[in-house]
């Protein structure tokens, strides 16, 4: 089966799914293709997998209130 888009193009289009920068429409475009193609299925689920990894496991250190408030003085000028 011919893919109807390379390899590069079938990752940026799985990472903005998952980023969330897809209208409605290109989600539900987004999808269908999917569904329809093995590689891209397996591409889908490699980045699924891999962001469900980082997003159990990887954590982020906490800042104080301070460092915070400091980031905002210093911006709001």
């Amino acid at each position: 089966m011919a893919h109807r888009f390379d390899d590069q193009e079938m990752r940026n289009r799985v990472s903005l799914f998952f980023d969330k920068a897809l209208s409605k429409e290109d989600e539900q475009s987004f999808m269908t293709d999917v569904n329809q193609d093995p590689h891209f299925i397996k591409l889908y689920n490699q980045e699924k997998t891999a962001r469900e990894f980082i997003r159990n496991n990887v954590r982020r250190p906490s800042v104080s209130p301070d460092l915070i408030q400091n980031i905002r003085n210093t911006y709001r000028h």
